[in-house]
């Protein structure tokens, strides 16, 4: 059987104000437009934090959840 593969999906992609790199927490809420449109994958955390620097409303969604309704990281933005 084949292992998954990390990818950076995977992370949390919060940037913290002075900092280099984002958290890379594992990632595991998904912020999303209420059209489908993933914006960003975040720990719970960091997803407060999201609020100020997203502009609009969005969702935060479960990403397992998010995952098995077929949304995945193929959403439709990248082909699938």
């Amino acid at each position: 059987m084949t292992q998954p593969h990390h990818q950076l999906a995977d992370d949390c992609e919060f940037l913290l104000d002075g900092a280099r790199r984002p958290c890379y927490a594992q990632a595991s809420l998904v912020l999303v437009r209420a059209s489908g449109e993933t914006i960003r994958f975040t720990c719970a955390e960091h997803a407060p934090g999201w609020a100020s620097r997203i502009q609009g409303n969005y969702l935060v969604r479960d990403r397992d959840e998010w995952e098995a309704q077929g949304a995945g990281y193929r959403a439709l933005m990248l082909g699938g």
